[in-house]
C-alpha cells in the first residue's frame, strides 16, 4: 500500500507566525517584495511579540484575581459562625436519643437472653416471668443509651457552634465527655463497651459518607 503521510498539528511560535506575510503588507506599488521583505518580517515579529506579551499579562492578571478571590472566599468561610438554634439542638438530641434507645434495646435484649439462660432461677421460671425480665432489661438499657447518645449529639452540636473543631474533633471531644460521664458512675460502667461502639459507629458513618462522595 502507498504510504500515507500523517497530518501533524503544531503550535507556531510568534517568530513562525511572523514569517507569514499577510496580503495587506505586500507592497502594491510594484516594488520588489524582496527589498522590503526583511523589514516587513521585523515589523510582524514586533507585533507578534507585543500580542504575546499582552496575552501573558492578561493570563497573569486573571490568575492573580482568581487567587485573591479564592483567599477572600476562604477567609469568609473561616470567619463564618454557625448560629445557635434551639430547634437544631432538639433535633440533634432527638436523633441521638432515638438511635441510642433502639441500639440500647437490642443490647438489652441480648443481655437479657444471656442472663435468662445462665440464671438457675429464671430457667425454672415461667415464660411470662422470663419475658418480664427481658423487657425490664431492654427498657433500662434503652433509657441509658438513649440518654447517653442524645447527650453525645447535644455536646457535638454545642462544640460545632462554639468552637467548630471539625467533625472528627466534635466526635473526639464529645465522646470523651460522654464516656467520661458514663465511667464516673459505677452502676453504668458495664455499659462502656456498647457506648464506645456507638461513638465509633458515628465516626464510621463519616468515613462511609466521605467514601461515597
Amino acid at each position: 500500500r502507498p504510504h500515507q503521510p500523517t497530518k501533524t498539528k503544531t503550535l507556531m511560535s510568534s517568530w513562525e507566525r511572523a514569517r507569514f506575510i499577510p496580503w495587506s503588507r505586500i507592497p502594491q506599488d510594484g516594488t520588489d517584495l524582496s527589498d522590503k521583505k526583511e523589514r516587513i518580517h521585523r515589523d510582524l515579529q514586533r507585533e507578534a511579540d507585543r500580542q504575546e506579551k499582552e496575552l501573558q499579562q492578561m493570563a497573569l492578571n486573571t490568575t492573580k484575581s482568581g487567587v485573591s478571590s479564592g483567599d477572600e472566599r476562604a477567609q469568609e468561610i473561616q470567619d463564618y459562625k454557625i448560629p445557635f438554634r434551639w430547634g437544631e439542638l432538639a433535633k440533634n438530641a432527638a436523633f441521638g436519643g432515638t438511635i441510642g434507645a433502639i441500639t440500647g434495646s437490642v443490647f438489652g435484649f441480648m443481655d437479657g437472653m444471656n442472663g435468662a439462660g445462665r440464671s438457675d432461677v429464671l430457667m425454672k421460671a415461667s415464660n411470662m416471668a422470663k419475658g418480664r425480665f427481658i423487657l425490664q432489661g431492654m427498657t433500662r438499657s434503652a433509657t441509658v443509651f438513649g440518654v447517653f447518645f442524645g447527650s453525645f449529639h447535644m455536646v457535638k452540636y454545642g462544640l460545632r457552634v462554639a468552637a467548630q473543631p471539625g467533625e472528627w474533633g466534635e466526635i473526639g471531644i464529645a465522646g470523651a465527655i460522654s464516656l467520661g460521664t458514663l465511667m464516673s458512675r459505677p452502676a453504668l460502667r458495664p455499659s462502656m463497651p456498647y457506648a464506645s461502639m456507638l461513638v465509633i459507629m458515628d465516626g464510621v458513618h463519616i468515613v462511609m459518607r466521605e467514601f461515597n462522595d
